[in-house]
């Protein structure tokens, strides 16, 4: 059985290669040629457990996931993962891997999804809210899909900020990286708005005038209570695009305007439609909100597998 570190991930496969792959993660989804059984939350009161296993033809996989938001305070990840890979036909455990880094890398990724089908072609700014691991990563999926000239980053905890500008000027050294004034500032200066955060409430602000023509994609949010997006950004869209349906009943960012009529479910498509062609969007202003699923897990884990092994 192999173990799988977070450098070995890193170098897997090129950025477009993870992003082709999570587009057959989509598409075998879409066709039920991978099986996802319910995730099970196990909630320690502001902390969790997540249990993630999805079920190809030839591998299946066993995400552990813990979610500490307090342990930003102590600078350390807020989630950590490991994920177990083993023969479908045997039940032989195949590898052990960092699932932290799968998580991060795959769900950068499905961004990367959304930004290869929904952002404007000449889109040359990004934003984003949020200068942990996740918006790390984000950012740098981001900008291999687009001619991304500026990228700007926002976070509550400025050293984060530093940091982040600091490593990502290590692989994007032609790129302007700054930290933004304020939430407001960076929305106004990007493209594209990523966010990333743990948030409660919305971090982007509701001026519509900062968000027209944008494309907007929030990962963070992924449990009822949480919330990134404002109310006024779903007048300004034909379509939100979500990567699982399971995100409908999990995600304040759809809950919530569900709830309240801001939206109607049938203007709620799978990102897989945008990718197929089956649905089109008129609107200027896109939107992608993505929940996770273990069938990324799966092909993202079957793709470093196989990179491990030559």
């Amino acid at each position: 059985m192999l173990y799988i570190d977070e450098f070995q991930i890193s170098i897997a496969a090129t950025y477009d290669k993870w992003i082709d792959r999570m587009q057959e993660a989509l598409s075998a989804l879409h066709d039920g040629s991978v099986t996802v059984p319910k995730r099970t939350h196990v909630e320690m009161g502001e902390d969790a457990l997540v249990i993630m296993p999805a079920i190809g033809p030839d591998y299946f996989s066993t995400k552990l996931l813990t979610f500490y938001p307090k342990n930003l305070y102590e600078k350390k990840p807020s989630i950590y993962a490991t994920l177990v890979l083993n023969d479908r036909n045997t039940g032989e455990p195949l590898a052990i891997m960092d699932g932290s880094k799968i998580t991060a890398m795959r769900t950068a990724a499905v961004s990367g999804i959304g930004i290869r089908y929904l952002a404007h072609e000449k889109a040359s700014s990004v934003g984003i809210i949020g200068a942990g691991v996740q918006g790390f990563h984000q950012a740098i999926f981001a900008c291999s899909q687009r001619e991304i000239t500026k990228l700007y980053v926002c976070d509550i905890r400025n050293e984060l900020q530093g940091r982040f500008c600091s490593e990502l000027r290590k692989i994007y050294p032609r790129i302007r990286i700054a930290p933004a004034l304020d939430a407001g500032d960076l929305c106004e200066k990007s493209d594209i708005i990523i966010t990333a955060t743990n948030s409660a409430t919305p971090v982007i602000p509701p001026e519509k005038s900062c968000l027209e023509g944008k494309t907007i994609i929030a990962i963070g949010s992924y449990k009822k209570n949480m919330r990134e997006l404002p109310d006024e950004i779903f007048s300004l869209v034909d379509h939100v695009f979500i990567d699982s349906i399971h995100g409908l009943s999990e995600s304040g960012d759809l809950i919530y305007p569900l709830k309240n009529g801001l939206i109607k479910e049938e203007s709620i498509c799978s990102l897989n439609s945008i990718v197929t062609g089956e649905v089109r969007t008129n609107s200027k202003t896109r939107l992608l909100k993505t929940v996770g699923n273990a069938a990324f897990d799966l092909y993202s884990a079957i793709l470093v597998y196989l990179a491990a092994k030559k």
